[in-house]
């Protein structure tokens, strides 16, 4: 996601997650989301966990600072990536200036807790700095910036950060006009992709490198055109690992099948697929309980094994529908209808599949 304004909530914190599970007619073995993704062997993950102090980007500070948004968050999750933490005019705000206090904060949080934390929004439409945009008619000092910036993050991250969203939200919002005209864009032109994937894989070679794209299973039009961009890097040996779907619901659930056929056709060429942040924006918790259940349900049976929301708690919520709470978990970390759905989702996948966590997955959750 690239925008960085928002609607919040904010309330006072009445009651421990275990309580709160318990109010909510869990009781002694509900199960968290952390253990039925453990039995299903996916990630199941936060993003949008803000982790730096500064509130520049419009945000409250520092959410780890919140002891109950900690607990919550190690005891549901095995994944979280940042908020805005990784964006360009944040970790590094002047030429040659790095600040990753927030960063660092993160993947220690993420060590102490056994997850694995993913390195999101390298490079996107949004947030790019004044230094960096002076740089447009000189594609040569421009991609040299690109080189420094992605080195110095990613070797500092090597091995604490295991994937990356290298690229996000590369084509217009809803489609039907390619390339959004970026910074990155009118610097370097439409191979801007395939060089920003190039350069992060020569900064760490062993990293996951994903694609981030928003709203393609609703735009028929914008969804081809992600599989002709996708296609054309993997023909041209661009190192890409897969495609990072957002998954920013509203209203209403995508047409079944969608997730299915996104899947299959990036499988197809070789590639991982993930949901990066998921969320549902509605008025009704019911409906919204519906569409995290056939979402995640959806995706399960597909074959993804990594799936991540836009937040856990309404108490930090963004949402461009006034009025809505779009998250799992209300201000007050009660679990909604809708963390139910989720839980149940995954309890029904490993039911109907009947065996054991795939091994690609089941080395880094927890036990």
């Amino acid at each position: 996601m690239s925008a960085i304004a928002f609607q919040g909530a904010s309330a006072a914190t009445t009651q421990s997650p275990t309580e709160a599970l318990t109010s909510a007619g869990g009781g002694d073995g509900i199960g968290t989301l952390r253990e039925e993704a453990a039995k299903a062997g996916i990630l199941i993950g936060s993003g949008a966990i803000k982790a730096m102090t500064t509130t520049t980007d419009g945000r409250p500070p520092n959410y780890l600072s919140d002891p109950q948004f900690r607990n919550v968050l190690a005891e549901q999750f095995n994944s979280l990536s940042p908020e805005n933490d990784l964006k360009w005019m944040f970790v590094q705000p002047k030429e040659g200036v790095f600040d990753f206090e927030g960063l660092d904060r993160l993947v220690a949080f993420a060590k102490a807790n056994d997850m694995e934390a993913k390195g999101h929004g390298l490079i996107s439409a949004c947030c790019n700095p004044d230094y960096l945009v002076a740089k447009i008619d000189d594609p040569v000092a421009f991609r040299a910036a690109m080189v420094k910036h992605f080195n110095k993050v990613m070797k500092r991250y090597k091995g604490k950060m295991d994937r990356w969203d290298v690229v996000s939200e590369p084509l217009t919002t809803f489609g039907g006009q390619g390339l959004q005209q970026t910074d990155f864009y009118k610097a370097l032109g439409p191979g801007y992709v395939a060089e920003a994937f190039r350069i992060a894989h020569s900064a760490d070679p062993k990293a996951s490198l994903y694609l981030n794209e928003n709203l393609v299973e609703y735009y028929p039009e914008k969804r081809q055109e992600l599989y002709d961009l996708v296609s054309g890097l993997v023909a041209d040996g661009v190192p890409i690992d897969g495609v990072a779907l957002q998954m920013h619901e509203t209203l209403q659930a995508p047409p079944p099948g969608v997730i299915t056929e996104m899947v299959n056709f990036f499988h197809a060429l070789g590639l991982e697929v993930s949901i990066a942040e998921l969320d549902v924006h509605t008025f009704d918790p019911l409906s919204q309980a519906q569409i995290y259940g056939a979402v995640v349900s959806e995706a399960l049976n597909a074959g993804i094994t990594d799936i991540s929301f836009w937040g856990f708690t309404d108490k930090h919520l963004y949402t461009w529908l006034p009025g809505a709470k779009p998250l799992i978990f209300d201000e007050y970390y009660n679990p909604k209808p809708a963390y139910f759905a989720v839980r149940d989702a995954l309890r029904n996948f490993v039911q109907k599949r009947g065996s054991s966590p795939p091994a690609a997955r089941q080395a880094v959750l927890q036990q």
